[in-house]
């Protein structure tokens, strides 16, 4: 999929290809019945950013104790190292059950 940046952000989408994207996770038999979101808040995020020597965050995919998806966020270091040894987050809001109302990503 080919993306046109027009913000110098080499991680942004536009909607429409957030849409394919996450209906294509969605109405995946292999996903049926999964999480499909997670809610972080900005705070939890920010402690993440602040800390010492963190430029970016990295998401690992991973099952909760119910065998349900979910995510790990770890702060990066220059060097692409994970920041273990500081905030680590997870214990999102997901989706199912609390979901956005109107948006085209569900």
């Amino acid at each position: 999929m080919k993306h046109t940046n027009m913000t110098n952000n080499p991680h942004e989408i536009t909607l429409q290809e957030a849409i394919t994207m996450t209906h294509a996770y969605q109405n995946s038999p292999q996903f049926a019945c999964q999480t499909k979101a997670v809610l972080i808040t900005t705070t939890a995020i920010q402690e993440l950013l602040n800390q010492p020597d963190c430029v970016g965050v990295r998401i690992y995919f991973a099952l909760d104790l119910n065998n349900n998806l979910t995510t790990v966020l770890v702060g990066t270091d220059n060097a692409d190292n994970d920041i273990t040894s500081g905030t680590l987050l997870n214990r999102g809001i997901k989706c199912p059950p609390q979901c956005s109302l109107n948006s085209p990503l569900l």
